[in-house]
């Protein structure tokens, strides 16, 4: 029987927008593979796979393996799902040791280190960031030398700002390296951009993009990780009329065939300066902000990238377009603190507000919220539509500072 091999880092219950779309493939047996502590609603899944196999770590690869040699025991494995950015590689190795289609290892390895990545587009002249590996302290000043401050320090293969700093002086780089950097640690430097930061969203299939879409960060994401900036991002509909727009979409079609990327939704990050000139962030070969920024795309698109990500691997090639309003649709993230919950805001807080198409708060009084630990994790969020950028981006900055979480906080014994 054909069957779809998923392999998961995603959470519960959040994570069941990623695996609604399997619904359809009626024909074909389902078999997850999940870490073991992350199946809290073992339940919640049982509509949508046939059998659901346990690793106690995602990154132990051996045990994957061990699991698709027994399936390809009895199974024709025709697709193999990693949405999760910390999968992606995972699947790419597999599906070479295996001979499955889709993203391979080489590929996989193109979207997930950096360094590879930003060598393969100088190498074809698209604008990005100057970049070095550092091993030893030696590095770190040299490429400052060059540079100057500030630079970026990154890993190799992160995601989601995760251990990215920003470091504005040569004292602050001291600081890094006597207290931050662990030993042997190899970082990715990168020359430290100055503009304002876009998101574009696409859909590949045979190398070309089918589809894209461009939103604005209201705040760069570093300063998110590093600033207690909101995430927020506001997605433009068709026809706004503004070169940007079109230049970005432009670059972003360039790096998805620089790197070699054919069938894939892909997350790319770009920065347009004050001259005008579009510099390439970052790109991933998966859905970006799953809960918040799909919802977005949809409602000013109606295109949905959980259906296109798990067609994509399966081999259909085309994606519904459903009828749209055409609106700006923004997206904005709930504060959070570390703390047992005494009092949040809710919906009903806001009913002043219009054009709110969804609105998400994680906990309830008395339960234990825990720290932020990347750009997207917060309290909750809000998904609103408008009529223009301006006024969306007001409505959503208002919605934020209007946002109320009191929590109580115990002192480690």
């Amino acid at each position: 029987m054909k069957t779809i091999v998923y392999i998961s880092d995603f959470r519960l219950p959040s994570g069941l927008n990623f695996v609604k779309p399997l619904k359809k493939f009626a024909d074909y047996k389902k078999i997850l593979i999940i870490e073991r502590h992350n199946l809290l609603h073992d339940d919640l899944l049982e509509d949508f796979f046939d059998e659901i196999r346990y690793v106690d770590h995602l990154e132990s690869v051996d045990d994957i393996r061990e699991h698709i040699i027994e399936i390809r025991r009895s199974h024709s494995i025709v697709a193999l799902l990693t949405p999760g950015e910390n999968a992606i590689e995972i699947g790419g190795q597999i599906r070479s040791e295996f001979g499955i289609s889709g993203m391979q290892r080489n590929q996989a390895e193109a979207v997930r280190n950096k360094w590879i990545m930003k060598q393969m587009l100088h190498q074809r002249g698209i604008r990005t960031s100057d970049i070095a590996i550092a091993l030893h302290e030696q590095d770190y000043i040299r490429f400052t030398d060059t540079h100057g401050f500030p630079i970026i320090v990154k890993p190799l293969s992160g995601y989601g700002s995760i251990n990215t700093f920003k470091l504005s002086s040569m004292e602050e780089l001291i600081h890094y390296l006597h207290h931050t950097r662990q030993a042997q640690q190899r970082d990715l430097l990168e020359e430290f951009i100055n503009g304002t930061e876009f998101h574009c969203d696409s859909i590949v299939s045979k190398g070309k993009v089918l589809f894209s879409s461009v939103s604005q960060y209201l705040y760069n994401c570093l300063d998110i990780a590093t600033k207690q900036k909101p995430p927020a991002s506001i997605t433009f509909p068709e026809g706004t009329e503004a070169d940007f727009i079109h230049h970005i979409k432009e670059v972003n079609e360039q790096v998805i065939a620089a790197l070699g990327i054919n069938h894939s939704v892909t997350h790319a990050e770009l920065f347009l300066t004050s001259e005008g000139e579009v510099v390439f962030g970052e790109i991933g070969a998966r859905i970006g902000g799953s809960q918040v920024m799909p919802p977005c795309i949809k409602n000013t698109h109606g295109v949905d990238l959980f259906e296109a990500v798990s067609d994509l691997e399966v081999g259909i090639y085309e994606f519904n377009k459903q009828q749209t309003n055409n609106k700006y649709t923004g997206m904005i993230c709930f504060p959070s603190r570390a703390g047992m919950i005494q009092s949040i805001s809710g919906i009903e807080d806001y009913e002043d507000i219009s054009g709110i198409i969804d609105f998400n708060v994680s906990y309830q009084v008395g339960q234990r919220a825990g720290d932020v630990s990347d750009t997207m994790t917060r309290s909750g969020f809000a998904i609103v539509e408008g009529n223009s950028f301006e006024e969306l981006r007001q409505t959503l900055l208002n919605m934020y500072d209007r946002f109320k979480i009191e929590v109580t906080v115990t002192e480690p014994v």
